[in-house]
This record gives structure tokens, sequence and C-alpha cells, in this order.
């Protein structure tokens, strides 16, 4: 990206529209190519020898459901990601501007209200439809998964995130757009002198973003696409989006990364309470590393 044309306030917006457009051309894909697989699949003829006009729905893997999934859902689709990708926009023109203004009290608390708001309307555009047990697999039989699907992630991306370091490609990707990668709410939890402001924070990154994250992201708009564009494009896209909303571009392969990984345990488990937990343990970790170096626990080590 050459940043003799563009500001780096730019080049990031190019970047996070650009995340954004990859998203939806995986999306617009996917419904293409599921599209051309159903004409191409063979004619089925009924026992008087008579055409079945309407062909049976294609196989897919994964033990997430999409049959609940109804027309009016990609309008909810469509709404709900312009919204993430409005909060994205956000992120990337707020880079730059102190933490404690752009996280303040009152901006935690409309964050906190926000997220509320988008995940009751999600739960109303479905609930006529199926019930949430059956929708978000919440009955899980396999519940002590919780204790270890969440832990292996958070290693895993620390490697991830540690060798992006190393390599310099953060580094690289912060000189292009101009601003930090650590995210605002972790240098609020740092920073902050206002214990109102690093309370709130703590409890919107381990109570509510993997709630309400995950209902959204992992429990509606991944099925709907799926619906859409089948498991593989759906994974993509997801994560694509879950990566632009966020508007930390330095960070953006790792958050796609990890958005993958919140999908396939969705998949794999049939149970949103698996995303949950990694969202959960990730964020925990994260808090509980900020606070010790808060309070001096222990010294801090130099990273992006």
């Amino acid at each position: 990206m050459n940043n003799h044309f563009l500001s780096p306030e730019q080049t990031a917006l190019v970047l996070l529209v650009a995340c954004v457009a990859a998203a939806c051309a995986v999306l617009l894909t996917g419904v293409l190519v599921r599209k051309l697989r159903r004409m191409n699949q063979p004619l089925l003829l009924d026992e008087r020898g008579d055409m079945i006009p309407k062909p049976p729905p294609l196989p897919s893997w994964g033990k997430v459901s999409t049959w609940w999934c109804h027309a009016v859902d990609i309008l909810g689709l469509l709404l709900i990601s312009g919204i993430f990708v409005s909060f994205g926009m956000a992120a990337v023109s707020a880079a730059g501007q102190e933490a404690e203004k752009v996280l303040s009290p009152s901006a935690l608390w409309g964050n906190i209200l926000t997220f509320a708001v988008l995940v009751a309307a999600v739960f109303f555009i479905v609930h006529r439809r199926v019930s949430p047990g059956t929708w978000l697999g919440l009955r899980w039989r396999e519940w002590p998964h919780f204790f270890w699907i969440g832990p292996a992630v958070v290693i895993l991306m620390w490697g991830v995130m540690g060798a992006l370091s190393v390599s310099g490609y953060i580094a690289w990707l912060e000189k292009v757009v101009g601003s930090r990668s650590t995210q605002d709410a972790v240098a609020l939890l740092r920073e902050s002198k206002d214990s109102m402001s690093v309370a709130l924070m703590a409890f919107s990154a381990v109570i509510v973003a993997p709630l309400a994250e995950e209902v959204i992201f992992r429990g509606y708009l991944y099925p709907v696409a799926k619906s859409l564009a089948g498991p593989r494009a759906a994974i993509f896209f997801s994560a694509l989006l879950f990566a632009a909303c966020h508007g930390n571009i330095p960070l953006m392969l790792p958050l796609f990364l990890l958005g993958i990984l919140l999908a396939l345990a969705y998949e794999w488990t049939g149970s949103l309470w698996a995303a949950i937990s990694i969202h959960f343990f990730f964020n925990g970790a994260t808090v509980m590393m900020q606070l010790a170096l808060r309070a001096g626990l222990f010294p801090e080590i130099p990273s992006s």
C-alpha cells in the first residue's frame, strides 16, 4: 500500500473496505457455486416417472442446523453486517485518540446497550421458528469440553500473534496505517485512572462480548450464510466480517484466524457454548494480564 497518495487513516479505511469486499465476494461466490451445483443435479423422478420439481437440499457437513433459516434472514444478515461494518469504520476513525476519550463510561454503557439491543433483535427474528436451545445447541451434553477448548485456542492464538510480531508483520502494518495494534480496550484496562471505566471494560470484554458477539456472528450470521452459500464460504465470510468489525488493521489477520476457529468449534460441537468458551477465555486471559500489569504484579513485556 503506497502511502504517498493516501494518509495512514485513509489506508486503514481502504484495507477495512477490502476486507469487507472480500467477505462479500466469498459469500456471493458460495451462493453461485451452490446454485450451479443444484442446476447440475440429476433430475429425480417419482414412482410414476414424473419429474420431481424441487431437488432435495444439497448435502452439508457439520452440526450447525440451517433448516430454520428463512428469506427474511437475508435482510437480517445485510442489516446486522452493515451495523458491524460501521463499528469497524468508527474504530478506524478513532485510532490514535486516547483510549479514555474513546471508551468513556458513557460510551461503554452505550456499547453494552447496543449489544443488548442487537441480541434482542436476533432473538426476535428467530424465536418464532425455533427454540433457543435447539437453535444454539444450548443443551450441550459434552459441556466439560468448555474447560479445554477455550484455553487450547488461546495458547494457539498467542503463538500465532507471537510469530506475527517476531516476523515484523504487525509492526509493518502499524507503520502503514499509523496506529498501534494494542486495542483501545487493552490500553484502557492498563492505563485508565477511572475505576468505573476499568470495571465496565472488564465486564464488557469478559461477559458481554463473548455472549453477544457469538450469538450474533456464530449463532445468526454464520448459519444464515451457511444456508445461502454452504459451510466453507460461510466460515470465511463470518471470519472476515468478524475481523473487519473490530477496526484494528494490524490485528486483522489473527482476528480472521480466530473467527475461523470459532466457527469450526461451533460446527464441531453443534453448540454455541464452545465458541463462547473460546471467546471467554481469550478475552478473560487478556483482561487478567492487563489488570496484573496495572497492579505491578509482574514487569511489562514489550509486545505489539
